[in-house]
């Protein structure tokens, strides 16, 4: 059989949305560092996550780029959209008060049901990546 061209096609828009998710944050880290500060995590926390988030970020990517760590790179993306959706799902809610979003770019601009929507359409196009990942490596192993 040969290898479908899915887990490709997925990984290519994991890709773009994260690449463009981190570039919008490191173009302006003053700005995004602002947003952060006005969220509820811990100010010390801050001056961590400015860094780690992108960070997280860059090696979704990177993982996501090559075969032998793409099963790594759906986890990874499957893990941040899990925690980013929650976040999103609980200020939707008014769990943390009436916070803005400090996402950047025009993925900033939605509202919070609209990114709870956008982040859960990741969310289940990284679960699908690791499905079609398994069940590919699952054939080929046979």
């Amino acid at each position: 059989m040969k290898r479908s061209d899915l887990p490709d096609l997925i990984s290519f828009l994991l890709i773009l949305m994260f690449s463009y998710a981190t570039a919008s944050k490191l173009i302006d880290l003053t700005s995004f560092r602002m947003q952060l500060l006005i969220q509820p995590v811990p100010k010390w926390s801050v001056t961590y996550l400015i860094y780690l988030i992108p960070l997280a970020e860059i090696l979704t990517i990177s993982f996501l780029l090559f075969k032998v760590t793409k099963t790594i790179g759906f986890y990874s993306a499957a893990l941040l959209m899990l925690v980013f959706t929650i976040y999103v799902g609980l200020a939707m809610t008014g769990f943390f008060g009436n916070i803005p979003c400090s996402c950047g770019g025009v993925i900033g601009k939605l509202n919070w049901p609209q990114h709870f929507i956008f982040n859960l359409i990741f969310l289940i196009v990284s679960i699908y990546g690791i499905i079609i990942d398994y069940k590919e490596r699952r054939f080929i192993g046979k």
